[in-house]
């Protein structure tokens, strides 16, 4: 599974988001959707970690990139390149 597809299906499954909406808004913000609070995110990076194998620092938190499910997916492919 490729990593937007896994993203998807993580929210999808994890927040009360359905697949077009994700689909739609991939490029938008998750917390201002209201698809995560702080504790549902702490499950979705520790989540990515493990299904990646890979660890994010405190600069990447930073990234506004970081805030979006394009973003997010840009960032897993860069560490895993």
């Amino acid at each position: 599974m490729d990593t937007k597809s896994w993203l998807f299906v993580w929210f999808e499954k994890n927040t009360s988001a359905k697949n077009e909406e994700i689909s739609n808004n991939s490029d938008k913000n998750y917390f201002n959707n209201g698809w995560l609070d702080s504790l549902k995110f702490i499950e979705l990076i520790n989540d990515i970690e493990e299904k990646f194998q890979i660890s994010f620092s405190n600069d990447e938190f930073q990234n506004r990139k970081f805030a979006t499910i394009n973003g997010l997916m840009e960032i897993i492919e860069e560490k895993n390149e």
